[in-house]
C-alpha cells in the first residue's frame, strides 16, 4: 500500500502483465458516477492533474445524497429533542466480495 504522502497514478493492468495508459479525466469522473460516460466532460481552465485531483476527491452523488439524508433526519430528530434512536434503515455502504477466477500456466514435470 503506497504511503499517504505519495503521488498515485492509476492504470489499467492486463492480466497478462503489460501496462497500458492511465485513466483519463471522463474515465475517472464515470467511474466515480459524477457523470454518465456518453456525456461531454469539459473543466474549466485547470491543468489535468488539478481536474483529476478534483474529480477522485469528489464524493459521488448517491452516497452524498445518502450521507445529507442521514444528517437532514439526525437534526430534525435532536430538534425535537430525540438524542438517540434505533433505525431499521439498511446501510448505504457494505462490504462486498468479488471473486475472479484466474487460468494458472500448468506446469510441466
Amino acid at each position: 500500500m503506497p504511503i499517504a504522502t505519495s503521488q498515485l497514478v492509476a492504470v489499467i493492468r492486463a492480466l497478462d502483465g503489460t501496462w497500458h495508459r492511465p485513466f483519463t479525466a471522463l474515465e475517472l469522473a464515470a467511474l466515480h458516477a459524477l457523470i454518465e460516460p456518453e456525456e461531454y466532460l469539459e473543466l474549466d481552465g485547470l491543468s489535468d492533474s488539478a481536474w483529476r485531483e478534483r474529480i477522485v476527491s469528489a464524493v459521488p452523488p448517491d452516497a452524498a445524497q445518502a450521507i445529507v439524508e442521514v444528517m437532514g433526519t439526525t437534526l430534525l430528530l435532536a430538534e425535537s429533542g430525540v438524542t438517540f434512536q434505533l433505525s431499521s434503515t439498511p446501510v448505504w455502504g457494505r462490504a462486498v466480495t468479488v471473486v475472479l477466477p484466474v487460468d494458472q500456466p500448468s506446469e510441466s514435470a
